[in-house]
């Protein structure tokens, strides 16, 4: 084997590629006296290098790099040489990659061998991943190969190395910049290269070590780069390329020193096991020492080992729960115990590096009235996620020491991860500790940030600090489902700080959107109790209710109730739970009724014991925003002697939390002479209020019909007694249009479309002009004969019904779904289109208000996506998503029709947004394949 090397003026590291073989190959250099790009060069120089080295040296003068290589094989030919290793001088051989193609030399198994190889930018400490694509030849048959183009030949037995034989290191695009400037400017194919590279690329890589696509012709070929410790066959490469910038390293001139005064820094880890994980972490810190008072491992009565690790290690305090509590409470547990002036929790998978904590009390050190701090991570959720160009965990102090040398600003939040967050002792001991209500874990840190926020104090991301972090490992080791812990912390959250929603004081809590929370000082929930208590004096509101074991709901009702009324009166029908008791803690008057199967004849003995100017009707599982309560105050305490009532929506919060079904009652009425109720059930006021002189008018507020009951034994128990009523009401008002109205609504909602066909034009056929009751029946007639698949009934029920109801949304959506089915497209946008900012404040209604918003837009998307207009449909597709983001059948629906268009953009933005809400889940999976296959 001899080994052959062409070159110009480019000798930096000829000593290392030629030490990575020398001893075992004899080598030749041959020598441009011009580079390819036809201007001179200093060759004299690599020729004494070469010389130095005991290399031979053939001097040439060849017009372009085919020429040069060609005259490479020529000489080969000629010597009979048949093994010819042809490395350029700038790449060098691993040893297991030398002990290979010796191997295959002997055997003569291949007439070119190609390998895979490492390049490396800006200094041997920077290799490009994913490796490239390109695998160079490395080793030839002189005899039967051609040249072909660039490092390209042709033979007729080809064979590919993996890396698991070794890799060729390649230092193409490691040294000085005059260098790159040189090599770029001097290649054969060198009108490839990109606009403005030098720059926008090689430039800017200094500033932003995780730029990716970086190849000067073929960007995607360079992913990004990652800093590795120097390969020992590079160690040579190393010392040249420190010479080259006389001596020092001008990507790393100088380590990073904490300030001055250093604040004292308690660490709280809670554990609960994996001991391999807080091996990492322990290791990981022993690199800090020197700047933290103290490490407490809090074990939370871990499954395994796990705390022997902490049990004999220097500088570390274990704390042990008897009993699993939970992250807050051992959190908690750690911060009793805790010197610091700040404390940091870190997760025991966690790998904190000395750059990060340095950058991140920089971070908490900026102001006092930064309250915490976090940094940014390869695996987190919110904000603080970022791009770590690293393959290897034990890699992260080297992309945490180049991350600390960003030139970014930290950047203000509201929503900081509990994985590694720094926060003033302080400020822990204002606002108090996690909270642990919120059990094994998942949204004590949003309540926490949320109530530092609240307190006025600020939170930042760390623009230079990066935590490796695993990720979930102690929350999958629990025995408990994290998808039900999930969504019970998230209710437990948002109902913990609703009142600050409801009354405005906060735009949303941390966490929940993207923008910034905007908390308006004038709407603080403790201002707003002052004045509400002169207000609800001056409204005087008596809240009747009729309840029977009402156990399960009543205790939140009366509790978003009680702070408006000056009476609330409970008609207890019958209870054997604990609803009475419930019922007098929160100071209501309970009066008993023995039931008669007339929910009217209840409400209007409820009713009786009603004292106040106003009366105002709940249901046991209904709840009343902050907001609503506020308003039916200030509307009952500022209303005109003219006004005699308000009606106002009730929204049926388990339908959609956001687009749920809502339907418009009289709830607020004034307490006139000889008012009362009508029909055994879905009872009404409003005839009897219309006897007395007066308007009625739309209140905008809304109460949350929010703990129906959806199980079926609950619903079975429903259906028969909404059945006996209705009969006996039907008894009683055989020709009522009301009465014939909620049988066929009973048979619709329960699938006997045949009989709630029959019931709703029988009510249709009673009704008067402008009866509050008639779209609902037209709507609800026409899904029953398109659910039974009578396409042309429902047409025309909709057309009969938008001439009774002209501009009806519901009436125009069926009818939009009717001509969609039926293929007739065109018409089916137009009359989707009508149904877009329609609005409903006009008239009672009854109406799901996704008709409205996701579900008008998912429609109009797939229609459009039929006609071919991927453009619009996308558009729809968007407001369906940003209106209802959990839904991610939406989701699903756009990444479709974005691949089928060639929308690759639209598509990955799918696959990121199924991520954020679920993770690397088996949907995220299937999109990924399904976008590389397409």
């Amino acid at each position: 084997m001899h080994a052959a090397l062409v070159c110009h003026d480019d000798g930096i590291y000829l000593p290392a590629v030629v030490e990575s073989f020398q001893g075992r190959v004899p080598a030749t250099l041959f020598l441009n006296e011009r580079p390819w790009h036809g201007q001179p060069g200093d060759f004299e120089k690599v020729k004494l290098i070469a010389e130095r080295l005991g290399v031979e040296v053939i001097l040439g003068c060849w017009d372009d790099e085919a020429e040069h290589r060609q005259a490479v094989l020529t000489w080969a030919r000629a010597q009979e040489i048949r093994r010819l290793l042809i490395p350029d001088t700038d790449e060098v051989l691993s040893p297991e990659l030398l002990d290979s193609l010796f191997q295959l030399a002997a055997i003569e198994l291949a007439d070119q061998v190609h390998v895979e190889m490492d390049t490396y930018w800006k200094s041997p400490e920077y290799v490009i991943r994913p490796r490239e694509r390109l695998r160079p030849v490395i080793l030839v048959d002189p005899a039967a190969v051609q040249h072909r183009h660039i490092r390209e030949y042709q033979g007729q037995r080809p064979l590919v190395l993996s890396a698991a034989h070794g890799v060729l290191h390649h230092l193409s695009y490691a040294g000085p910049d005059e260098r790159i400037r040189r090599k770029v400017d001097s290649w054969s194919h060198r009108d490839e290269l990109l606009p403005d590279w030098l720059d926008r690329v090689w430039d800017a890589w200094d500033e932003n070590r995780t730029l990716g696509n970086l190849h000067p012709t073929h960007p995607e070929a360079y992913g990004f780069t990652e800093r590795i410790p120097v390969p020992d066959v590079l160690r040579t490469a190393m010392a040249a390329y420190l010479e080259a910038h006389g001596g020092t390293d001008p990507l790393h001139r100088a380590e990073l020193e904490p300030i001055t005064p250093w604040p004292s820094i308690s660490v709280v880890i809670p554990l609960y096991g994996g001991p391999d994980d807080l091996k990492h972490c322990l290791d990981s810190l022993q690199d800090c020492e020197d700047l933290l008072a103290q490490i407490l491992v809090v074990d939370d009565a871990s499954p395994d080992d796990a705390p022997a690790v902490a049990e004999n290690r220097t500088g570390v305090t274990l704390l042990r729960n008897a009993t699993n509590l939970g992250f807050a409470a051992t959190c908690n547990h750690g911060l009793a115990h805790a010197i610091g002036e700040h404390v940091l929790f870190l997760n025991s998978d966690t790998r904190l590096s000395r750059p990060a904590l340095i950058r991140l009390v920089e971070s908490i050190q900026a102001s006092g009235s930064i309250a915490a701090a976090g940094p940014y991570s390869n695996e987190v959720g919110h904000f603080q996620r970022t791009r770590a160009t690293y393959t290897n965990p034990d890699h992260h102090r080297l992309f945490a020491e180049d991350f600390a040398l960003r030139r970014v600003e930290d950047r203000e939040t509201d929503m900081l991860v509990g994985f590694c967050l720094l926060v003033r002792k302080s400020a822990l001991d204002e606002v108090g500790p996690f909270d642990p209500g919120f059990g094994i874990g998942l949204f004590e840190d949003n309540d926490l940030c949320y109530r530092l926020r609240r307190k006025g104090y600020r939170l930042v991301i760390s623009g230079r600090s990066f935590v490796h972090h695993e990720a979930n490992r102690s929350l999958e080791r629990s025995p408990e489902d994290k998808f039900a812990a999930f969504a019970r912390n998230e209710r437990y959250y948002r109902s913990k700080w609703q009142r600050d929603l409801d009354t405005g004081f906060a735009s949303h809590l941390a966490g929940t959107r993207a923008e910034r929370i905007e908390f308006n000082p004038t709407r603080e929930p403790e201002r707003l109790d002052r004045e509400l208590t002169r207000l609800v004096k001056r409204a005087d509101i008596s809240l009747f209710m009729i309840v029977k074991n009402e156990e399960r709901v009543l205790d939140a009702c009366l509790t978003s109730a009680k702070p408006f009324f000056t009476q609330i009166v409970i008609l207890d029908t019958g209870s054997t739970d604990r609803t009475v008791e419930i019922a007098e803690s929160h100071g209501a008057e309970v009066h008993h009724f023995a039931w008669c199967d007339d929910f009217a004849a209840a409400r209007n003995a409820s009713m009786a014991h009603a004292k106040g100017k106003w009366l105002f009707w709940m249901d046991a599982d209904d709840t009343l925003p902050w907001t609503t309560g506020e308003a039916l105050v200030r509307a009952a305490a500022e209303a005109p002697r003219d006004v005699n009532g308000f009606f106002m929506r009730v929204r049926f919060v388990n339908d959609d939390p956001t687009y749920g079904t809502i339907v418009d009652h009289v709830k607020l009425f004034r307490r006139l002479p000889s008012l009362a109720w009508k029909h055994r059930i879905h009872e009404q006021i409003l005839p009897s209020l219309r006897e007395h002189p007066g308007n009625i008018f739309r209140l905008d507020a809304e109460v949350l019909h929010s703990g129906y009951d959806t199980s079926e034994e609950g619903q079975a128990r429903k259906r028969e007694r909404d059945e006996k009523l209705l009969f006996l009401d039907l008894e009683e008002n055989p020709d009522h249009p009301f009465t014939l109205f909620n049988i066929g609504m009973t048979r619709h909602y329960t699938n006997a479309h045949e009989e709630a066909i029959e019931w709703l034009q029988r009510c249709i056929a009673q009704c008067r002009e402008g009866e509050t009751i008639l779209r609902k029946a037209y709507a609800m007639l026409a899904a029953s004969y398109r659910y039974l698949g009578n396409l042309n009934e429902a047409l025309e029920t909709c057309e009969a019904g938008l001439r009774a109801c002209p501009g009806d949304p519901e009436l125009l959506f069926r009818l939009g779904q009717i001509l969609m089915e039926t293929d007739r497209l065109v018409e089916a946008v137009n009359t989707f289109r009508k149904v877009l900012g329609a609005d409903i404040s006009g008239h009672f209604s009854s109406i799901d208000l996704g008709i409205l918003g996701p579900k008008l837009h998912i429609h109009l998307a797939l229609t459009l996506m039929r006609l071919g207009n991927y453009r619009e449909a996308k558009h729809h597709f968007q407001r369906a998503i940003q209106q209802n983001p959990a839904d991610l059948t939406i989701v699903f629906e756009l990444f479709r029709a974005a691949v089928a268009s060639g929308d690759r953009a639209t598509a990955v933005e799918m696959i990121q947004h199924v991520e954020t809400c679920e993770g690397r889940t088996h949907n995220w999976a299937r999109m990924v394949q399904d976008l590389e296959t397409s």
